[in-house]
């Protein structure tokens, strides 16, 4: 970019100082150091630059790493610095130098982000790993320690301004916060619904900022771990936060080629910089440590531009998006079929109490909705939503999904029933406090109410005082005895509601009015009933209601909100055929009608054949089908794509074609239950049973480690990869709805010590993530290694008790030792990585199932992700990346599976063209095939006019751009991809995919 086009595009309040440049790759990063007189910038280049604030010069570059540098940390005295490389090293240099200090090998990762922490003595770094862990370095010592937790790639760390914390955020959407001096785990944040990029303190170090893909930035209040406030305006994955030196700003950085500067005061937007960048990159921004300046990366992230910000103009000046404030409150109303939550609902929400059939899926209504006047002249929308959900048990898996970010729950039972007047009372007690355990420290304490329904259909079946015990018991906040029909205590429980959402502890959302606007339209057309309609439609409605000042806005703000009302469950965006599903409650309708389905299945096997579900053919009331086949046909491609990802189901292949397996649905009895052969381990816990379960038993029969050989009724078998067989056997604790259960594992002789010490560690691991943590409870079983002879568990307890570590088999007198236990698990549990190779393998398999649903739903779309260009005497190459695109949900037009034999290719080639998102263009030894060279005419004239992106793809044995043919020429200044030895390349595949999703 020129000087003149710098100044063009200058927002109010900027001054460009200087732009440098030098480096020959990508700036991964900008750093300055503590003492504010230099800047480093690791790259692509294998490089780190350091350059001098005064003169804009590079004083030193640092060479020696054999990979792109990633990550950059200053010492506090500015004296040292260290380097994070794909080279899986980390290297120490002088700074007043430029010489290698030391050098640390990274075993099993690259080094994505560090922190030097306030007091010079750690360095903590995180990347991607064998096990997502952040190292903790020890300068002095040089040696280091791991902190586990996260399940997914350590994106950023930082310390807090007093080296107390250590902030953390990953690819599995939390944010995490460990103790300085313990290195322990104080809390878990939650909130994004997208991987967190980048953390940030604010100089007080009472404020934390997080930047997510999911186009939002989330501030904190560290020591409560609650959301104080979620920043909206960015139209893509935002990538990097920063606060100013004094705490007035803070900047972000987004792939929508922005950076916004927010003042910290009001939020509001200050000012918008336009600057490209490299969309993949996450780092680029960094503010002064003691001077209003502010680095940034220019030229799509290979200079560097150092821009002066004029304070009092930029914090007198108008915002330069006039925002909006928002606050939402969820309400669930849940309790067992029948019992008068679907008449509670209507009332509760103003509506004429009528009599209304068994509530089938889940209804949200707006409950309550009003302004606030505030006192900087601004106005804060407050909202609560009202969620029926439906009690039949066939829906329990499905509804536990949606007890998140819950401000009051109310357990409605049916205080007159003569059989069992609180029915699911404790089952969705104990669901709810997994919900709000899952949350994490950061969410609002729960308030939850008991409702008695009905109070108009004769005497109570139970005392007040039984009623009052239960409330005491289960630690609810109240009791209400109701009449919808009647409308007795309607107004009391309403006002109750109201009183019991605690509004200053839910984020406030600070949104763009246009932002506002969008998500306004939107529930709108919800609340019209309106079923599926094409987000090209639904823009275009849109845009019909703004006046010509506003009609201009462009297309991405409204893609940005559809996300952002979505993440609140109210809409669904369906990942093929461009498709809003404005009713998403229908999907747990046709889930849970599948699961009743399946479960009749009359050999009690738990499974109903792939090709009924989607052509609907299972038992389901006609009053609650969709009418339009067609669209019911799409709602069950997606129904089944959510119960794979939801990992409620499996897909397993039969003779007659792949069947939809549920674990939780099997009725054949297991014969070895209830003491099977080989039992070593006794899992006690509470919480979500059956979810709990399915979830195990879905993700150990996808780990790759383990093939799931047989299932029954609440019990399955394993077979090791190396060998030997491992099961599980669930068993209920007092009655179902309770959520007391124990899970007995069992192991064949032939299993090795290691293969029962991986399947232990890792169906605990799945306890720990998702049962009640406090109630886990672990006993083994003792087993005589002489004879074989189990030891009474009771007899072991009472040994322990006086003292003794061993004890005699009662058959053949040998001395069995009592630390053979949890002590020898816990020494070798360091030496299992194999866990995290368990959770990747698992998720791979998720994305592999749910793939092969949205595949059915593109082709049923005629959605295409992406054209392939190529030589006929390459498709075999072609082919076999079309079908890894596949694999991984993206649908390839190909002309030999779209065009049809015996017709013209001009048309088709044509209409795949118009039909495809992107194109890619493979180029080999064998040059432009005959019809290649007319499809690279139109592709170029689609990229100018349509701004079709293009990825230009060199295939294995070609390693140089070919100077001809001429058409190539158009597509020269392109990123090219290059396969170097074959087509199932990792690197190469994974930029493919990028750039057809717009990412590379």
């Amino acid at each position: 970019m020129s000087n003149q086009e710098d100044i063009r595009t200058t927002p109010p309040g900027w001054q460009l100082e200087r732009t440098m440049t030098g480096h020959n790759g990508l700036i991964s990063r900008v750093e300055w150091a503590p003492n504010g007189k230099m800047l480093a910038s690791p790259s692509f280049d294998r490089t780190i630059k350091l350059w001098d604030l005064d003169t804009g010069e590079c004083i030193h570059t640092l060479k020696g790493h054999d990979g792109r540098v990633w990550a950059v940390a200053w010492s506090p005295d500015s004296k040292l610095i260290a380097s994070g490389s794909t080279d899986n090293t980390v290297r120490l240099w002088h700074t007043s130098t430029g010489e290698l200090r030391h050098k640390f090998d990274v075993h099993g990762g690259t080094c994505l982000n560090m922190a030097w922490s306030p007091d010079s003595e750690l360095i903590a770094a995180g990347g991607i790993g064998d096990n997502w862990s952040i190292i903790i370095g020890h300068v002095k010592t040089q040696k280091s320690q791991v902190l586990e937790g996260h399940t997914g790639q350590v994106n950023s760390v930082a310390w807090s301004p007093n080296g107390s914390i250590l902030a953390s955020v990953s690819h599995d959407t939390t944010v995490r916060l460990w103790s300085r001096d313990t290195l322990e785990l104080k809390k878990i944040l939650t909130g994004h619904d997208a991987d967190v990029h980048s953390v940030n303190w604010a100089p007080d170090g009472n404020l934390l900022a997080t930047a997510s893909l999911d186009n939002t930035i989330r501030l904190w209040n560290p020591h409560t771990g609650q959301t104080i406030f979620i920043l909206e305006g960015h139209t893509a994955s935002v990538n990097c936060v920063e606060f100013s030196y004094d705490g007035k700003f803070l900047a972000s950085k987004s792939s929508d080629g922005t950076v916004r500067l927010w003042r910290c005061d009001t939020w509001e937007t200050v000012t918008i910089l336009s600057e490209e960048t490299f969309k993949s990159l996450p780092f680029g921004l960094a503010f002064h440590p003691t001077q209003p300046i502010l680095a940034t990366l220019g030229e799509a992230d290979v200079a560097i531009r150092i821009w002066k910000l004029d304070e009092e103009a930029l914090l007198n000046q108008s915002p330069a998006n006039p925002s909006d404030l928002y606050r939402n409150a969820k309400v669930v109303l849940v309790g067992e079929s029948g019992v008068g939550k679907s008449g509670l609902s209507l009332v509760l929400t103003n509506k004429q109490f009528r009599p209304t059939e068994s509530t089938h899926g889940r209804y949200v209504w707006t409950f309550n909705r009003k302004e606030l006047n505030l006192s900087d002249n601004r106005k804060e929308l407050r909202e609560i939503l009202l969620w029926d959900l439906a009690g039949q048990p066939g829906y329990r898996l499905i509804h536990q999904l949606y007890l998140n970010e819950l401000a009051v729950a109310l357990i409605v039972c049916d205080a007159r029933s003569e059989t069992d007047p609180f029915a699911g009372v404790y089952y969705w007690n104990r669901a709810l406090r997994q919900a709000e355990k899952l949350q994490g420290d950061s969410a609002p304490k729960l308030k939850k109410f008991l409702v008695t329904a009905r109070a108009d259909r004769g005497s109570v079946s139970v005392t007040p005082a039984r009623i009052n015990e239960v409330v005491e018991k289960l630690r609810l906040d109240g009791h209400f005895e109701t009449s919808a029909k009647e409308g007795w205590n309607i107004k009391e429980l309403a006002q109750a509601i109201c009183e019991a959402v605690e509004w200053d502890n839910l984020p406030q959302v600070i949104s763009t009015e246009l932002f506002q606007r969008i998500k306004v339209f939107l529930i709108q057309e919800k609340q019209e009933e309106r079923l599926l309609s094409q987000v090209d439609d639904l823009f275009r409605s849109f845009v019909k209601t703004l006046d010509d000042s506003n009609s201009k806005q462009t297309r991405q703000e409204f893609d940005t909100c559809i996300r952002l009302v979505e993440s609140r469950d109210l809409i669904r965006r369906l990942s093929f055929g461009n498709l809003i599903l404005l009713q998403p409650e229908l999907l747990d309708a046709y889930a849970s009608a599948i699961i009743n389905a399946a479960k009749e299945q009359p050999e009690g096997l738990g499974c109903i054949a792939e090709e009924d579900v989607l052509a609907g053919k299972f038992r389901m009331p006609n009053a609650e089908r969709i009418k339009d086949k067609q669209q019911e046909k799409l709602l069950l491609i997606a129904t089944v794509e959510e119960l794979f990802a939801r990992e409620i189901a499996l897909r397993e292949q039969s003779d007659t074609g792949p069947l939809l397996v549920f674990p939780s649905q099997m009725t054949r009895e297991w014969p070895e239950a209830p003491d099977p052969e080989g039992k070593a381990v006794i899992l006690g816990f509470e919480g979500a049973i059956i979810g709990i379960y399915t979830t195990l038993t879905v993700r150990l029969s996808r780990s790759a480690f383990f093939k799931c050989k047989e299932m029954w009724k609440n019990a399955a078998i394993f077979e090791a990869q190396v060998g030997g067989e491992c099961g599980i056997w669930l068993r209920h604790i007092g009655n179902v709805d309770e959520g007391k259960a124990e899970l007995t594992l069992f192991f064949k002789p032939e299993a090795s010590e290691q293969t029962r010490l991986q399947f232990e560690e890792y169906v605990y691991t799945h306890l720990k993530r998702r049962a009640l943590p406090e109630t886990i409870q672990r006993r083994r079983i003792l087993v005589c290694t002489e004879c074989g002879a189990s030891v009474n568990e009771s007899h072991v307890i009472l040994r322990k008790k006086r003292g003794f570590d061993w004890i005699n088999c009662s058959v053949c007198d040998v001395r069995i030792s009592l630390l053979d236990g949890d002590s020898s698990l816990n020494s070798q549990r360091a030496e299992i990585p194999q866990i995290i190779k368990m959770d990747i393998a698992a998720d791979k398999g998720r994305e592999i199932e749910t793939a092969t649903s949205i595949i059915k739903g593109k082709e049923a779309t005629n959605d295409f992700d992406v054209f392939l260009s190529h030589n006929s005497k390459d498709k075999p190459f072609v082919e076999r990346i079309a079908e890894l695109l596949r694999q991984r949900g993206l649908n390839p037009w190909l002309d030999k599976a779209e065009i049809p034999p015996g017709m013209s290719f001009q048309k088709y080639i044509i209409n795949g063209i118009k039909q495809s998102k992107s194109a890619a263009v493979f180029i080999s030894t064998n040059s432009l095939g005959d019809w290649q060279e007319q499809e690279l005419l139109i592709l170029n004239n689609r990229r100018v006019k349509k701004n079709l992106p293009i990825i230009p793809v060199l295939l294995p044995g070609l390693n140089v751009i070919p100077d001809e043919p001429d058409v190539l020429l158009f597509f020269s200044e392109l990123n090219w991809i290059n396969f170097n030895e074959n087509v199932d390349e990792l690197e190469p595949l994974e930029k493919l995919i990028q750039g057809i999703k717009g990412l590379y």
